[in-house]
């Protein structure tokens, strides 16, 4: 059964986002977007800079909620990240002041942080002040607690944010304007002892006015070699040419940074770059065949590795990379909490233990969808354990009041102490769920999950509730 515990923490949200949202219409749904930065004291007075950032959207009456992660941004504790939900209230107190009130609830750790079984929780105050129509600037104040651990600090911090609208219906880029969606292998060969490590991962492409212009969001975790637990998340930008007149083959380069760390890879406090040279092939319309050669090094820390790639990418969005102008441009957040029963650990013991999730689901067709995902412990005596998964799923029509679906995936895990036998891993699922006009989906699941190169079965429960953002015909 799911540890009550961590189960009143993430109960309230869900509860939230079930609430009535903002009806669709062609002017879409307000969305804000929260980046932060604090110091974090932790036990012995050791300090870990932590980065955070959050997309809200606006559910009514001054509320919004969305998924949200912190990582270690500085100190000695790079792969430290724990997701969540965060809900939101915004006070108008003055022209062009307002106050945010947050409750944040997720689960993770690492890096040898002492979380307990990983639910953190971060009430938070902000201040913030308009810089513009779309931007916003100020302070936070917040309390970091993780209630089974030994953490909690009270710390200032900085924040900025971004206003806007999640385009739910009508026209090219709608939704959050990705036109692409990369499935990524990558391998590290560390300057340190020539050690390699290979990832899986995933990358989002957002257009940008100049053309040839991208800038991106990408996370990869490790699925071989000895580096189980190493995650990274990061932005990019990139720019490419075409080198030929029907442009199916294009060179280019891309330069990321964001937070990595686990798995004892050097990370440091956690601040990563890299810059890479690409080359892209559109085989067929809407699909390309990607390949990139670069380096990677800590930004506080003493990493230093060649980086080796492929993917294989998908076009989200009509008329990009000839896809077709037909396309089905439904889009589904799941937020999930999973049961993984008689789950096996690094000392040979099996136990149960729970996560925290949120999955992206982006349909190709009426039945058909890609989907990524990303969970953390947060009960279990796990509290480092994180998972990220990528894969295909199936479902009956989207507008039945009863649905029925299933979904195979693959990824990679570590972390807590829970034996993934290298990091790699897959996961199956069936799922029924229930709607309501206007109150999304209710979803519950039955599956399992297994180390990639052997170790055990751990069968999986899951609930959820969905909410399609988005459902375009042309």
């Amino acid at each position: 059964m799911i540890a009550l515990r961590g189960a009143y923490a993430v109960v309230p949200a869900l509860v939230l986002v079930a609430a009535p949202a903002v009806a669709a219409d062609d002017s879409g749904l307000p969305i804000a977007v929260r980046v932060g930065f604090e110091r974090v004291r932790l036990p012995q007075g050791e300090q870990m800079g932590l980065a955070g950032a959050a997309l809200l959207f606006d559910v009514g009456g001054g509320w919004s909620l969305g998924p949200s992660i912190h990582g270690a941004a500085s100190g000695e504790r790079g792969g430290f990240f724990v997701g969540g939900l965060d809900v939101q209230r915004r006070w108008s107190i003055a022209p062009r002041w307002s106050l945010l009130t947050s409750v944040y609830a997720g689960g993770g750790g690492g890096a040898g942080a002492p979380v307990g079984g990983g639910l953190m929780w971060r009430p938070a105050v902000s201040l913030m002040r308009e810089l513009g129509p779309a931007w916003e600037a100020g302070v936070s104040w917040s309390s970091v607690r993780f209630p089974s651990g030994q953490i909690g600090s009270q710390q200032l911090g900085i924040v900025l944010g971004w206003r806007g609208e999640f385009r739910e219906s009508g026209g090219p880029a709608a939704g959050l304007g990705f036109d692409r969606l990369a499935i990524t292998a990558t391998t590290y060969r560390l300057a340190d002892g020539g050690r390699r490590i290979g990832l899986v991962g995933a990358r989002a492409e957002h257009p940008a006015r100049i053309a040839g212009l991208h800038w991106a969001l990408e996370a990869a975790a490790a699925a071989k070699g000895d580096a189980a637990g190493y995650m990274e998340l990061l932005g990019a930008v990139a720019y490419d040419v075409a080198l030929d007149p029907a442009s199916t083959l294009h060179a280019g380069v891309r330069a990321s940074a964001g937070l990595g760390g686990g798995g004892a890879v050097p990370t440091g406090g956690g601040g990563i770059a890299k810059l890479v040279g690409t080359l892209q092939w559109r085989f067929m319309p809407g699909w390309t065949l990607g390949a990139e050669l670069g380096d990677v090094w800590g930004l506080n820390g003493p990493l230093r590795a060649r980086q080796a790639g492929v993917w294989i990418a998908t076009a989200l969005e009509p008329e990009v990379d000839g896809a077709s102008a037909q396309a089905d441009a439904r889009t589904e957040w799941v937020g999930v909490l999973q049961h993984h029963g008689r789950t096996e650990r690094r000392d040979g013991s099996r136990a149960a233990l729970d996560t925290i999730g949120l999955k992206l689901n982006r349909y190709v067709g009426e039945h058909v969808y890609l989907s990524g995902q990303a969970h953390s412990a947060y009960a279990g005596g796990a509290g480092a354990y994180s998972v990220g998964l990528i894969g295909a799923g199936v479902a009956t029509r989207s507008d039945a009041r009863w649905r029925a679906g299933a979904e195979l995936l693959v990824g990679a895990a570590g972390g807590g102490g829970v034996q993934t036998a290298g990091g790699a891993l897959a996961q199956a699922m069936a799922w029924i769920g229930g709607s309501a006009a206007g109150r999304g989906e209710w979803r519950a699941g039955l599956g399992a999950m297994r180390p990639w190169r052997g170790g055990r079965v751990s069968p999986s429960v899951e609930v959820g509730w969905s909410r399609t953002f988005e459902l375009v015909r042309r």
